[in-house]
């Protein structure tokens, strides 16, 4: 695929825009971004980080730079926001992009999107990238508590953990805390270097799948756990998890563990964005795993 901006029309005729950067490369990767909802914006330094390997990324259906069905429509909504969907969206890109084997990227829920597709589609993978994932949702909701818990004071995650229980998440004091929470936790050691002067996320799709709940995953990707499937990735695969991330180190040592090819590195002074965070440390572990 040449350098530059491509948009990709589905089977079912809904346009993605992609993006390909360090065309012509023999080593091929797709970017598989965050959210449900969000962009593919988290990846646009990769591709100078790893110059000796062709990038593509791509925005979701349903995310800002791609078409954005009307999911309120439940017919929509029950064919298209579900994980087995996004895994056939991302085989429908690589054919597009002509790529027989390449390398997977999935950043957070990326990720999972990643895991499941490296169990359907092992042969079509050179080599395998989890960034910010482990392999069950409920660590990621279990680690939120805790970190919470950092944050706040006493009173304040009191608070909020009362609320959330209640599920009274329109309570204007619990996003008071919450907000004050995602301040301090995604600007920790890094500030966002894409502004925007409207939010681009697609919250419809993020509670529609997961819910809105910080401390308790619902919708479609409610009680996601692949930890008994692992065994049969055989493909090459990095795990990289923030030493301050939203998955605990402990439950990523034991996803890597799973892995028969698996291996984890811990990235110091990092959040969940941790090629944000700490490019230089993550960037040196990712390009040593891709030329090994």
């Amino acid at each position: 695929m040449k350098n530059g901006t491509h948009i990709l029309t589905l089977t079912s005729g809904f346009h993605l825009w992609s993006h390909t950067e360090n065309s012509g490369q023999i080593s091929k990767m797709i970017a598989v971004h965050g959210g449900p909802g969000e962009t593919h914006e988290s990846f646009e330094t990769l591709p100078l980080g790893i110059p000796n390997t062709e990038v593509t990324y791509y925005d979701q259906l349903g995310s800002w730079y791609s078409d954005q069905p009307d999911f309120s429509d439940p017919k929509l909504a029950k064919k298209y926001l579900r994980i087995e969907y996004f895994v056939n969206e991302l085989e429908e890109v690589r054919r597009q992009l002509e790529y027989d084997k390449f390398i997977l990227l999935g950043y957070s829920w990326g990720a999972m999107i990643a895991l499941e597709y490296a169990l359907k589609y092992p042969n079509n993978l050179d080599k395998l990238v989890i960034v910010g994932m482990s392999d069950r949702e409920s660590d990621f909701t279990d680690r939120m508590k805790d970190e919470v818990a950092k944050v706040l004071s006493k009173d304040e995650a009191k608070y909020v953990f009362t609320e959330a229980k209640k599920d009274e998440l329109d309570d204007p004091l619990f996003n008071k805390f919450m907000e004050k929470f995602y301040s301090d936790y995604y600007s920790r050691f890094s500030e966002s270097q894409t502004k925007h002067a409207v939010d681009t996320s697609n919250i419809k799709i993020a509670n529609y799948m997961m819910g809105s709940n910080p401390f308790h995953m619902g919708g479609m990707m409610s009680g996601w756990n692949v930890s008994d499937k692992l065994a049969q990735i055989k493909t090459p695969t990095l795990l990289l998890i923030g030493d301050q991330d939203m998955i605990s180190s402990k439950r990523a040592r034991a996803t890597a563990d799973r892995l028969p090819n698996g291996k984890l590195e811990i990235i110091p002074d990092a959040t969940h964005v941790s090629l944000r965070d700490n490019p230089e440390y993550f960037f040196q572990q990712l390009n040593q795993f891709l030329t090994n």
